[in-house]
């Protein structure tokens, strides 16, 4: 009996330890996934959607029984940081990040100044980052670069369809640019006014305003009684919603604004007193949906965040397909860490999801995107397809 018992015993503990090296193996399938973004800070309005939007897409991948490489089953988890609004910080976050040797991928980040700090030292790791900061342009495909790719249009592709579809829906003839006297600006007006004037718009007057400005009377009075329609500004909502609001103070200046930002939020106090008001949604339009992907989608966000959709969580479909496309960059590539071979084939790949996505190959993305209208006090949208 007692041999028996010792047996007994003998194949419990065989099986027990059969079933930690079993759990450690299961473990030991989990792809490392950085991620870092603005959770606190002014930036926070950005950068937490798109986490949420991170956080939802690979808990629906795993969910989905998550990826098959090399004949083996991974599953994904997330590692985050915090870059609090700032440079600083975002860079220690990234150095964070990658002092992980699990982790060859890293998302996130939608403002251009902890953006640039985050990129240096993840560019110079050699892993891959899907990034979605307006700078993050002036990096891709060159050295440093090459494993970078930016989920969000730049400017001089979307603003192609935003410029001719704003123009049709509004009349616009004779248009003033006010936009902040910063690095990001002067790019802008290089994408915009050549398209406006292509377009048939004259655009006889560009001013820039020192960053940090909250009174704009004085550079507003500049573009009273120039026979302007328009106004073209940027790009962060306060400045937005200050211009318009001081607009309205001024007086004779155009009340038809169209804003090179991403939310219909610094106008909606004013509808009723501007005439119209344009803006780019740079993923898809979550107020009034038409499309039954993106109806799907909100109804899979509020389930999985507990939260109703608002003005900002349209940021969360950033990188959401993106994270689809990685699942299957993967799978096509056959490996988990050789983030060359992925990132080639994430450039070669067209994706339909909530958003119809393609990285050419220096890894910009060519997506469509809606365009939020606020006009005669009704608010809509309208799709713009980008080739």
């Amino acid at each position: 009996m007692a041999k028996s018992k010792f047996r007994r015993i003998a194949a419990l503990a065989l099986a027990s330890l059969l079933g930690c090296a079993a759990s450690m193996g299961a473990a030991a399938q989990s792809v490392k996934i950085g991620l870092i973004g603005s959770l606190t800070g002014p930036h926070s309005g950005w950068d937490l959607p798109a986490s949420e939007g991170v956080h939802m897409a690979f808990s629906e991948i795993n969910a989905a029984g998550g990826v098959t490489v090399g004949g083996k089953k991974y599953s994904f988890s997330l590692v985050e940081e915090d870059a609090q609004s700032k440079p600083d910080v975002a860079a220690a976050g990234a150095q964070k990040l990658l002092s992980d040797d699990d982790i060859h991928t890293v998302f996130g980040i939608l403002t251009s100044t902890p953006g640039m700090a985050a990129a240096v030292p993840i560019g110079k790791a050699k892993v891959l980052y899907i990034g979605g900061f307006t700078s993050m342009d002036s990096l891709l495909g060159k050295p440093g670069g090459e494993l970078m790719l930016r989920a969000l249009g730049s400017d001089p592709v979307t603003a192609i369809p935003f410029v001719q579809e704003v123009t049709k829906q509004l009349g616009v003839k004779k248009i003033g640019i006010l936009l902040p006297n910063e690095d990001v600006a002067k790019g802008i007006v290089a994408a915009y006014k050549p398209l406006f004037e292509k377009a048939g718009v004259q655009v006889p007057m560009v001013e820039f305003f020192q960053p940090g400005t909250t009174d704009f009377a004085p550079v507003l009075r500049k573009f009273q009684r120039q026979g302007l329609d328009s106004m073209f500004i940027g790009y962060s909502d306060p400045d937005a919603e200050a211009i318009v609001r001081q607009s309205l103070e001024v007086g004779d200046i155009p009340l038809r604004f169209i804003y090179r930002g991403g939310s219909g939020a610094p106008a909606v106090k004013y509808a009723s007193k501007i005439q119209s008001f344009a803006w780019q949604i740079l993923t898809r339009d979550l107020s009034s949906p038409t499309d039954p992907k993106v109806k799907a989608w909100i109804e899979r966000y509020k389930a999985y965040t507990k939260k109703d959709v608002t003005a900002n969580t349209y940021w969360a479909l950033t990188f959401y397909d993106s994270a689809f496309m990685l699942a299957r960059a993967m799978e096509a590539a056959g490996s988990v860490t050789d983030s060359k071979a992925i990132a080639a084939k994430l450039k070669g790949m067209r994706y339909d999801g909530v958003r119809q996505m393609r990285y050419d190959t220096d890894g910009r993305a060519f997506t469509d995107i809606d365009i939020g209208m606020i006009k005669d006090g009704k608010t809509f949208s309208v799709a713009a397809k980008i080739q």
